[in-house]
């Protein structure tokens, strides 16, 4: 099996998945003398510089493959852009890195119970993240500058703002035009050099994986440095096959991996596992591991175990303006934005909101595929033509939770490995596809104040998965409690958005990550620990 280090038959703690949320939990465990076994299904790739390159098809090479899953509903259909490697997702995304509004915290207490809606108030709220917001920020090297739409005492980015793209200076026009109010996004990447890397050099490939390390990549800054403590052995190209407990089910003894090129299956032990797999990957391996005392999944007392699954819908506007913008140009999205738009305050006919960023050199390929999706021939050939002179924009618009989109098993269709394949059950919420509407109108609003004369807005497509693993006090209608903890099983942690009760329609990864720190801290307190921890929320 590939590794770092020799395996050993037991560890404090073992991580299963080393992305956005593990490479969080990794560092703080390892900075705090535990020893950890991190198991990550993708590959390891150590030189960055020559691992990579630039290109638009080579964002496939760092992305999860969506394309096993049973899928029912008219929702679903296998375009979030999740990592499969030690990184994950970090080596992928976008690098927007915004903080959830206290608003978002608390969206049944806001918004009320929508009908045919699951919504749910989080246990915890804005203040319990503050300062993990804070250290994630300075991992990731924020660039940024204060905003209107920060709450009060929100310190400043650690780096300055990436300087406005000439497209972006036109949003900025249209934005005023439009008396809406707007910044610099909140990117993690450089602006300036930081943590030893240097700045961007706008080359336009964010999503391919950033060979300088410009932008904030989780391998490079967190796990790395935790390989260099000695406390963390690394076994990549491996898959967790089953999470074992104790005769009765109330702790979790370990796990069951695989190496995903020999086949060679292995037994680890651990006195903690933290499950930081996607949203659709962490309830699979809860409900494939049943036993008997856990005979509908581990934790699956009340069948809350992969409920509760939401995404954002995304919508890509594309105007054509006569100006030369060099559209090809820079880090990819978010080099202005507008938050006015994420929580809805001039209709009443939807919950929630959405965001406007602005996108460039995301690749002509997402214009052909998203905007222009139904534009063919010689039509396509003359709009395309046009990249470089288009503004581009993206939304986001906040999905709402629906107890019934959910994962479970196919239990008569297993993978390589003898696991039943995730079915992933997923329709939009009417709420949801109201708020698109007002968020596509919006889009085409802006990009023709910018001065475009065509404008062209795609149809809706699902981005940021969420939800699944829920977070809250009442394991009847949640999955895990307020660290993150397994109901009924206090030292089975997770980790990543599958926690979210609601999703903003900010980015997850900034809070997901802060989240991570949070519930780590809480593990290495537990570890102190004899008998099973709890500690209040506060």
């Amino acid at each position: 099996m590939p590794a770092t280090s020799p395996l050993k038959s037991e560890y404090d703690v073992i991580v299963v998945g080393a992305g956005a949320a593990g490479a969080a939990y990794i560092s703080r465990l390892t900075a705090a003398g535990l020893n950890v076994l991190a198991i990550e299904r993708g590959p390891f790739y150590r030189d960055h510089y020559n691992d990579f390159y630039e290109s638009e098809l080579a964002v496939f090479n760092l992305l999860w493959d969506n394309n096993n899953y049973g899928v029912s509903g008219k929702a679903f259909r296998g375009t979030p852009n999740l990592g499969r490697a030690v990184g994950g997702g970090t080596l992928a995304w976008t690098a927007v890195a915004l903080r959830f509004f206290e608003r978002d915290f608390t969206f049944a207490s806001r918004w009320g119970r929508i009908p045919g809606s699951n919504v749910a108030d989080w246990p915890i709220r804005l203040h319990h993240l503050r300062r993990y917001y804070s250290e994630a920020e300075i991992h990731m090297g924020v660039s940024g500058a204060p905003t209107v739409w920060d709450a009060p005492g929100t310190p400043p980015p650690p780096n300055p703002p990436l300087p406005l793209y000439r497209g972006s200076r036109l949003c900025r026009d249209a934005f005023e035009r439009l008396n809406m109010n707007w910044a610099p996004g909140r990117i993690a990447v450089n602006s300036q050099p930081y943590n030893g890397n240097g700045a961007c050099l706008n080359c336009g490939h964010c999503r391919a994986g950033c060979r300088i390390n410009a932008k904030y990549q989780a391998d490079k800054v967190l796990i790395e440095p935790a390989l260099a403590t000695g406390y963390l052995t690394l076994a990549y190209e491996s898959v967790v096959t089953r999470l074992r407990t104790s005769e009765c089910g109330r702790r979790v003894c370990g796990v069951t991996f695989a190496d995903t090129v020999s086949g060679e299956y292995r037994d680890v032990d651990a006195r903690f596992v933290v499950v930081c797999n996607n949203p659709i990957e962490t309830p699979r391996l809860l409900l494939a591991s049943a036993n008997d005392a856990h005979p509908g999944g581990l934790g699956n007392r009340y069948d809350q175990v992969g409920r509760n699954f939401f995404c954002h819908l995304g919508t890509i506007g594309y105007g054509i303006t006569e100006q030369d913008l060099r559209n090809s140009i820079g880090h990819n999205m978010g080099n202005i934005m507008s938050l006015d738009t994420c929580e809805n305050t001039d209709n009443g006919d939807y919950a929630g909101g959405f965001t406007l960023m602005s996108l460039q050199g995301a690749g002509a390929g997402v214009v052909a595929l998203d905007p222009l999706v139904a534009v063919n021939g010689e039509r396509l050939k003359e709009k395309m033509a046009a990249y470089n002179n288009s503004i581009l924009m993206v939304s986001f618009v906040e999905g709402l939770p629906v107890a019934d989109n959910r994962i479970t098993l196919l239990l008569a269709q297993c993978d390589e490995f003898g696991v039943p394949k995730a079915h992933v059950h997923y329709d939009y919420h009417d709420n949801d596809i109201r708020a698109l509407g007002h968020a596509q109108a919006r889009m085409r609003q802006v990009l023709q104040a910018a001065g475009s004369s065509e404008t062209f807005v795609s149809p809706e497509f699902e981005s940021h998965p969420m939800g699944s693993m829920r977070m809250g006090r009442d394991p009847h209608v949640s999955a895990t409690d307020p660290w993150g903890r397994v109901h009924g099983i206090p030292n089975l942690y997770i980790g990543g958005a599958s926690l979210f009760a609601s999703g903003s329609s900010v980015n997850p990864t900034l809070t997901l990550h802060a989240l991570a720190l949070r519930s780590a801290d809480h593990l290495v307190r537990a570890s102190l620990c004899s008998e099973p921890f709890t500690e209040a929320v506060a």
